[in-house]
């Protein structure tokens, strides 16, 4: 009986292994999706505008939004949340200083371009929107297969 009691209760715990990791990396994929749509609707915003024409008002909004979650989706790579399905690449378990370094620059990014936007500086909202492509497309060529 009480091996069954112990087989059973390893079970369980595995199980809620496995679903931990794919809640994490269903969790860091809906922010990924989340931002891509945001970038897409500032960056058109930014190709269809000039600086007298900036929608500033719906631009900040945006990257205001951008800038609340840009520290949400690193919650989600702990430790085992690498499973099947995880577009990570090893590296982000390999090598946390590097992975924490391109966190930091695009939390930094996004912290930039709020601040901008938040003005309603349409020269530095350029610039800073692109700091954070910049910034996504390092991260995901160092650590996204």
């Amino acid at each position: 009986m009480k091996k069954r009691f112990l087989a059973l209760l390893c079970m369980a715990l595995a199980a809620g292994w496995v679903h931990a990791d794919a809640g994490d990396i269903k969790a860091r994929r809906q922010y990924m999706k989340e931002w891509r749509g945001l970038n897409k609707k500032m960056g058109d915003m930014l190709k269809k505008s000039d600086a007298q024409s900036f929608p500033a008002r719906e631009f900040a909004a945006l990257a205001a939004q951008l800038n609340e979650t840009a520290g949400e989706p690193w919650k989600h790579y702990g430790a085992g949340s690498n499973g099947s399905g995880s577009d990570a690449k090893a590296a982000v378990w390999e090598n946390p200083q590097a992975f924490q370094a391109a966190i930091k620059r695009f939390n930094d990014a996004a912290a930039a371009l709020n601040q901008a936007a938040q003005r309603g500086d349409y020269a530095a909202v350029k610039a800073s929107f692109g700091q954070v492509g910049q910034s996504c497309k390092a991260c995901h060529k160092d650590f996204k297969d």
